[in-house]
């Protein structure tokens, strides 16, 4: 097929073509760059050609009749009309009322598809809807500075010329924007002169500076045309009807719509209002005939000579705004809308296109109606309604309004542009009565919800993508909902306003109770601009994602403010940074969280792939607390169940039971895909930090205590070196590396072994880096969370012999912490039984683990390496080893110590007992790997509160449990005195072909009562 045919085929392209589905590709990230290479003359032509029948890559622009401020927000909009120079966004459009060029008709476009299937020309009058799908007449502008007058040097080239011009007029230097003509080589240029925007559209050019210097060439033309005009007066309405009613007189043939501002001014030497082409549309003298991309307007020869000036006007329309008809009927689920406004992925407005012209038409007819002063009547203050229809001037363009909110104090109203979307508050004053033949037309504006990219509502970093890829833009729809699913969820199309859902943070931003709307639509949008359909609901996705930065630090000591969320074994600190990015994971954790279920739980599969999922961190008082995670290393079979799992946003280590990890990505994309919010820092210029100052550092510093950090040095270790300053009782910031020094002079420490991270990385800012595999690992030395109770033990010690040298650098024991979630199975062996309120259990999986280490106790006790303890060297929380009086030695906790009697506990065991410190002997590292085995427990199932165990009880439960293994159900878990979890279980006796369950032994046989 040669160029000419290719062309052809090109333009009987339908405009809005089927979209491709779910595999529809994303929109380039960047532009290919022109290329140098020779064109032949076919080619370029065949392009040229092609080019006027598809949508040019750049910023849709205003299609002829449109509303000039469609695509941008009210606060852009009331931005340019309170200033007089604002540079406007990339994407913006040209308005009628501010731009010095003629409007680029985008090709191949949803808006002027009706122009293109109907090219014979069609008469049309003041009481007949224009054709607003052809190329908009030439915009009359009215200059940002009329009192300064610019002469163009012709010595100069234009490209410096348009410099010079910005220099003296106060704009910012020429923006250029390249884009390629359709799929061809050649290019197209525009560039940007204060608020206004030339192009060199349809030109197609080569090269890029080509491109540049063409359309530098046709701005200046244009800014001299208007420096020209600059002492022009400019007519009231009816003057310009008039005098343009006789000046068309003597032209019977017409001038054409987009050379009348110019042909007008040359022979009347009086510039043209701004609503010119409204005027023009409303007046009965003249008669606006349509073809091929342009307008002719005559004088209408029916009407006799000297007759008045009136502006035709529409009936009365009720006096509600009836509800916007969607095209529900039709059965179509692609719908070709226009995006006007984007608030976040859940609330993004636009409007239908194929039913913009009835809107074009009243907005043209609300512009005129308006722009005479008597028809304006004010508002008084008693006289506005909540939910009442008015209308506001914006940029010289009026606007339907519904109020939402009344301030009585300050005068102020929260107002909704029902066209758009937008909402934004007004002074009393500059609100006006809304005729009612204004009302007729439905609020033209429908509320979208983007198909599953609820969970980015709130994300922080979504607005700037969304009004980058959406706002200003046609698009198609693919509508997910049903009709029978939009009634239901209140059939209305501008969304139904619910009241705010309680969830944390709530009262942080003032929502409260407060009204939120909902939308009744959901949808997928695509681009089908372009050869293959965009799918832009998975393109914001990622654009968002591929945004929103890592938390950082400020560096060359300037102060931070962060939140303290953990101290780590060597006296490291994880600190947070309060802002929008913390509240948002923290807020997303809670609701998605809320309604977890088994379906959500992760499998072996999923955590071979999954890099973050969620963990279930149940306290001691049953409140479920929820952290995002990171595995630390590949699980190895599908039996594992206890995995090493990093906190992300907090910084802890923590051993975790598959039950307790839920699956994240699949279910929350924009959380999973959060940067880690934790960051690691280093105390500068202090002494080697020991067991027992991580102790007082974490009761000092506990989780979110605010601090004042700066960072001192560069990335020294991996880590940024800092200095703390808290606040201390007088409310003064304190030093902390000061007070570490100062605590090091009056006790002997040693410095520290280099600290195994456990094959975390971290970057210099202390943010942990990702990695794409699992091929770290962590060694279980520093693979668990500290004990809540030692921290508090040695916050507040009491007063005890000082330590040993060294003995503050062994590592204290750590819980068991992979207890299984509520309702999960837990395999367990009962190690001590009194009564069915009082026993303890052990982890049945780590029974052979157990045994091996006690055997290797035993040996190393009775050799001659054994070391015995001084009555100086002991301290509260340290392990220990003591024999029982079988000659048996177990590991031991210090719980007290009353001068020659130590109070131990047995912590594989779960019972208590005294010992004399000569029965001690000293615990080497390799004993103090294993967590404590012995979890205190409770039966569940039956009364425990106020009951006294009869010594009948306790023989008969101590029968059925000592020693045996169960399969425990956990149904709760609470908190002890001394802050350690007590778990209630149900046991089950699975060692007989039937379950014997022991609280409903323990009932049938009158030694318990049911539990109430």
């Amino acid at each position: 097929m040669n160029g000419n045919a290719s062309a052809a085929a090109s333009a009987r392209k339908p405009h809005l073509r089927p979209i491709l589905g779910n595999s529809a590709s994303q929109r380039p990230a960047a532009m290919r760059q022109p290329s140098t290479e020779a064109v032949s003359p076919a080619a370029a032509a065949a392009a040229a050609a092609a080019a006027a029948n598809k949508r040019p890559m750049h910023a849709r622009v205003q299609y002829p009749g449109a509303r000039p401020t469609g695509g941008f927000s009210v606060n852009y909009r009331l931005k340019q009309q309170q200033t007089a120079v604002v540079p406007q966004p990339a994407a913006a459009s040209t308005e009628p009322s501010s731009a010095a060029v003629e409007l680029i008709t985008p090709p191949d476009s949803p808006e002027n598809a009706a122009s293109n299937k109907n090219p014979s020309p069609t008469p049309a009058t003041a009481n007949n809807h224009v054709d607003f799908n052809v190329k908009q007449p030439l915009v009359q502008i009215q200059p940002l500075r009329p009192d300064v007058h610019f002469k163009f040097d012709p010595a100069y080239d234009a490209i410096s010329s348009l410099k010079q011009y910005c220099v003296v007029m106060g704009y910012p230097p020429p923006a250029y924007e390249l884009y390629n003509a359709s799929k061809s080589k050649l290019l197209h240029c525009k560039v940007r002169i204060g608020e206004t925007i030339f192009t060199s559209y349809p030109e197609a050019h080569f090269d890029e500076a080509t491109a540049r210097q063409r359309t530098s060439e046709i701005a200046v033309e244009r800014l001299q045309l208007l420096e020209s005009r600059k002492q022009l007066s400019i007519q009231s309405d009816n003057e310009f009807l008039d005098g343009l009613y006789l000046e068309l007189i003597k032209h019977p043939h017409g001038i054409l719509s987009h050379k009348l501002p110019e042909w007008y001014q040359a022979n009347v030497k009086r510039q043209v209002p701004n609503n010119w082409w409204t005027l023009i549309n409303l007046s009965p003298k003249m008669r606006i005939e349509s073809s091929v991309n342009t307008h002719i307007v005559f004088a209408n020869a029916d009407l006799p000579l000297g007759s008045p000036t009136v502006l035709q006007q529409s009936n009365a329309g009720p006096l509600a705004m009836p509800e916007l008809q969607l095209p529900w009927a039709d059965g179509q689920l692609d719908w070709s809308m226009y995006i006007t406004h984007c608030d976040n992925t859940t609330h993004v407005w636009a409007r239908l296109i194929d039913q913009s012209a009835q809107f074009e038409k009243l907005t043209e007819q609300l512009n005129a109606h308006m722009s005479r002063l008597q028809n304006r009547q004010p508002v008084q203050q008693q006289q506005l309604v909540e939910q009442q229809i008015y209308v506001v001037e914006v940029s010289e363009n009026w606007n339907r309004v519904r109020v939402i909110s009344l301030d009585v104090e300050q005068r102020q109203c929260s107002c909704h542009f029902v066209d758009f979307g937008d909402e934004v508050i007004f002074n009393y004053d500059m609100l006006y009565a809304c005729p009612s033949k204004f009302l007729s037309l439905p609020a033209q504006a429908v509320c979208l919800s983007m198909y599953a990219l609820d969970k980015f509502e709130e994300h922080p970093h979504a607005l700037p993508v969304l009004t980058k890829e959406l706002a200003g833009h046609s698009v198609v729809t693919r509508i997910i909902t049903s009709e029978a699913q939009f009634l239901k969820a209140g059939g209305l199309a501008q969304g139904v306003l619910l009241p705010q859902r309680e969830v944390p943070f709530a009262e942080e931003n003032g929502c409260g109770q407060s009204l939120v709307r909902h939308a009744c639509i959901v949808g997928t949008f695509y681009d089908t601009s372009t050869a293959e359909d965009i799918h832009l609901n998975d393109l914001v996705a990622n654009q968002i994602i591929r945004n929103t930065p890592s938390p950082m630090l400020k560096l060359e000591q300037k102060p931070n403010h962060v939140l303290v969320s953990h101290v780590n074994d060597v006296g490291d600190l994880m600190v947070q940074l309060p802002n929008e990015d913390l509240k948002f994971v923290q807020r997303s954790i809670a609701r998605i969280m809320s309604d977890s279920s088994e379906q959500h739980r992760v499998r072996y599969s999923d955590l071979l792939h999954d890099q973050l999922v969620c963990v279930c961190d149940e306290a001691g008082d049953g409140v479920k607390q929820w952290y995002r995670g990171m595995l630390t290393a590949k699980p190895k079979s599908p039996e594992e169940e206890v995995f090493d799992v990093y906190y992300v946003d907090d910084g802890r280590l923590r051993k975790t039971h598959i039950s307790n990890i839920y699956r994240l990505e699949a279910n929350n994309l924009a959380l999973a895909s959060y940067p880690a919010q934790a960051l690691r820092v280093r105390l500068h210029d202090v002494p080697p930090i020991d067991n027992q100052m991580v102790g007082r550092l974490r009761g000092l510093l506990s989780p979110q205590t605010p601090v004042l950090l700066k960072v001192m040095e560069g990335a020294n270790d991996k880590l940024p070196m800092v200095t703390i300053h808290a606040r201390g009782q007088d409310s003064l910031y304190l030093c902390l590396n000061s007070a570490i020094r100062v605590e090091y002079e009056v006790q002997s420490t040693t410095r520290l072994e280099p600290f195994d991270d456990g094959g975390l990385h971290f970057s210099p800012s202390g943010q942990l880096i990702r990695r794409s595999s699992f091929s770290s690992t962590v060694s279980s030395q520093s693979s668990c969370s500290d004990q809540p109770s030692a921290a508090v033990g040695l916050a507040s010690p009491p007063t005890t012999p000082s330590k040993a040298k060294g003995n503050s650098l062994l590592p204290i024991l750590k819980e068991y912490e992979a207890i299984p979630a509520l309702g999960a199975y837990f395999e367990v062996r009962v190690v001590l039984s009194v009564n069915p309120s009082h026993f303890a259990v052990q982890p049945y999986k780590c029974y052979n683990q157990f045994q091996r280490l006690m055997k290797e106790l035993q040996v190393h006790c009775k050799s001659p390496s054994a070391q015995s303890v001084l009555p100086a060297q002991l301290s509260i929380g340290q392990p220990y080893a003591v024999a029982d009086t079988d000659g048996l030695y177990h590991r031991v906790n210090i719980r007290k110590i009353y001068d020659e009697m130590i109070h131990v506990r047995y912590v594989d065991a779960g019972d208590d007992g005294v010992v004399r410190c000569n029965q001690l002997l000293h615990l080497t590292p390799e004993f103090r790997e294993l967590p404590m085995m012995a979890l205190p427990a409770q039966l569940h199932g039956i009364q425990l509160t106020g009951i006294e165990w009869t010594q009948e009880n306790c023989a008969r439960f101590r029968k059925l449990t000592l020693g045996q293994k169960f399969i425990g159900i956990v149904r709760r878990v609470d908190k002890l005195k001394d802050e350690r979890r007590a778990l209630s279980l149900e046991l089950i006796d699975t060692s007989t072909p039937q379950d014997i369950k022991v609280h409903e032994t323990l009932i049938s046989e009158k030694h318990a009562l049911p539990a109430p």
